[in-house]
């Protein structure tokens, strides 16, 4: 039991690390006060330098890599919970207890969540990530992509699609409800802590 506390403890600690405001602060500019004021990657990419920017997004999705290590390699835990202990970093990037419990989108530590559970859909979910950027983050191109999400999840994981050449050293066998429960915590994480820009992009699209 000491374990399963400690592996959740570690991954909200470890995601509360406010990594962008640490290295903005270093470099004399409060993230909080310019740009979109978000403690994120991106933030401190535009507004303090493309290398800092990098070095914020690597650190933030470690942020999400680290403590599911710990908890899948050192405590030997199960599936679920090395996935809660991501969902809990996630919730700590997003509602860090450094920063008052305020912090960012979770972009980054998603992303890193999603490269140790799910290596081999990470570049998947990388690319639709950035064309939904591009795109201007449309509604109606936002909920296509979560459903290839998912489809490309249960292409890889339910029907073994290319299985003699994934990787699959650090969770071999994932049974589908575990997967399924998994990605549901994790997205219910991620989209509570995106309500306001949710609503923020269907106001802005809805106008057009």
């Amino acid at each position: 039991m000491y374990k399963l506390i400690l592996s959740l403890l570690l991954g909200y600690l470890f995601g509360s690390l406010p990594f962008a405001v640490i290295i903005s602060r270093l470099k004399g500019i409060n993230i909080r006060a310019v740009g979109t004021r978000n403690p994120g990657a991106a933030n401190v990419y535009r507004e303090v330098g493309k290398p800092y920017g990098i070095l914020v997004w690597i650190l933030d999705t470690l942020k999400g890599v680290i403590p599911m290590i710990v908890a899948n390699m050192v405590f030997h835990l199960p599936f679920l919970v090395v996935a809660a202990t991501g969902s809990l970093a996630i919730a700590g990037h997003c509602w860090s207890i450094f920063l008052g419990f305020k912090g960012g989108k979770g972009v980054a530590t998603m992303g890193g969540v999603t490269l140790y559970l799910f290596p081999v859909i990470f570049p998947i979910g990388a690319l639709l990530y950035f064309w939904v950027q591009r795109t201007g983050r449309k509604p109606a191109i936002i909920y296509p992509a979560f459903l290839i999400f998912f489809a490309s999840i249960f292409l890889f994981y339910q029907t073994n699609f290319l299985s003699p050449f994934i990787f699959y050293y650090f969770f071999p066998l994932k049974k589908w409800l575990e997967i399924i429960l998994s990605l549901v915590v994790l997205f219910a994480v991620s989209f509570s802590a995106n309500i306001s820009t949710i609503k923020e992009v269907r106001e802005t699209w809805s106008k057009r």
